[in-house]
């Protein structure tokens, strides 16, 4: 009799919480294993000026690294609010191409789909609940860093100042219908196929010939008229939100020029965009800054606006070859970070071990 009432009263406290548990479960629905389904997404690795059609193939191309992470959301049609969302890990590879996959639990019906890379360093992603509302965007330059930056153009000073984007690959933005699934089955796109991820980001090659490199220690760009945002939902750049973006010229081809001190070299960089924005509204300007080695800058500007819409080299194959050659004035004195084999001095000291 003592058995049976401990195990009665054992029963009656847990009673609760199997209470508890079964109302969980019953508003879990997305978590049914029943509403399994598995995701593939491949991701499209043509780049121009980046994996191909590059200027000149001798020459140093931009780093590259793949995407490592998806993040794939279904979305209500009609509220545009996020219903589920997974994020995907697996990588692999076949005859096709780099892909990523996982899987995604969500009931029956039809949701708007949304899949990008996550976790760039440089492209941010806002109001990434809503699907006609999520944009793909770069932060600001810090003010305090805007003394280092080339502001001749009063157009620029007047346009925010944007790192490049990162390329992020965003899948074909479009209704998939959910059938209830008693077992594992695969979400396709509506040709019946996997889907694809296509970068949303262009890449430009850019190149101009410089006399008296040899004076140069640093070069920074700044390109006017550029889009600050794009949307992801249908792809389509942000109008209302004109940006100047900043970038480095990195590499460069030397030559000695016969009979002189100077330098000729070919400056060249290949920098990211979200796209230029209507010919209508802008003017597209170049503002280069070559550092030298006593501490002083030259700032060069040229309009490219033209090029934008004329020249074919930058339209088909977004190769910006400026015909301009820049001549670089001496160095007044040898000041700045780039001291000469002459300046160093014989220094003598003891050592105590």
């Amino acid at each position: 009799m003592m058995k049976y009432s401990k195990i009665r009263r054992l029963f009656v406290l847990c009673l609760p919480l199997l209470m508890v548990a079964f109302v969980a479960c019953e508003h879990r629905p997305l978590e049914d294993p029943y509403n399994m389904h598995y995701v593939r997404v491949y991701i499209d690795e043509q780049i121009k000026n980046v994996t191909y059609g590059f200027y000149d193939e001798s020459r140093l191309r931009p780093e590259y690294i793949r995407p490592r992470v998806l993040r794939v959301a279904l979305c209500d049609p009609i509220t545009n609010k996020v219903v589920v969302e997974r994020y995907l890990q697996t990588t692999e590879e076949d005859e096709r191409g780099y892909y990523i996959d996982g899987y995604i639990s969500a009931e029956e019906g039809e949701y708007n789909l949304m899949i990008y890379n996550f976790g760039t360093e440089k492209t941010k992603i806002r109001d990434e609940y809503n699907y006609s509302g999520i944009q793909a965007y770069t932060s600001q330059i810090p003010k305090n860093y805007h003394q280092y930056i080339p502001m001749s153009s009063v157009d620029i000073a007047e346009e925010a100042i944007r790192y490049c984007p990162d390329h992020l690959f965003v899948a074909n933005c479009q209704p998939v219908k959910v059938g209830k699934s008693v077992g594992l089955d695969t979400l396709r796109n509506q040709d019946g196929d996997f889907f694809t991820a296509r970068s949303i980001v262009l890449s430009y090659y850019l190149q101009i010939k410089i006399k008296g490199f040899n004076y140069v220690s640093t070069a920074v760009s700044l390109l006017s008229g550029m889009a600050g945002s794009t949307t992801l939902s249908d792809c389509t750049l942000n109008k209302n939100d004109a940006v100047s973006i900043f970038f480095d010229m990195d590499y460069a081809d030397v030559q000695r020029t016969k009979n002189e001190d100077k330098e000729t070299a070919i400056l060249y960089a290949t920098f990211n965009t979200f796209g230029k924005l209507p010919e209508e509204r802008s003017i597209y300007t170049l503002n280069f800054e070559f550092n030298k080695s006593d501490g002083t800058s030259q700032v060069e500007t040229i309009d490219i606006t033209p090029m934008f819409f004329d020249n074919p080299l930058v339209v088909n194959e977004q190769w910006i070859i400026l015909e301009k050659e820049i001549e670089i004035s001496p160095p007044i004195g040898s000041g700045g970070m780039t001291p000469g084999v002459d300046e160093w001095g014989d220094i003598w000291t003891d050592i105590y071990l």
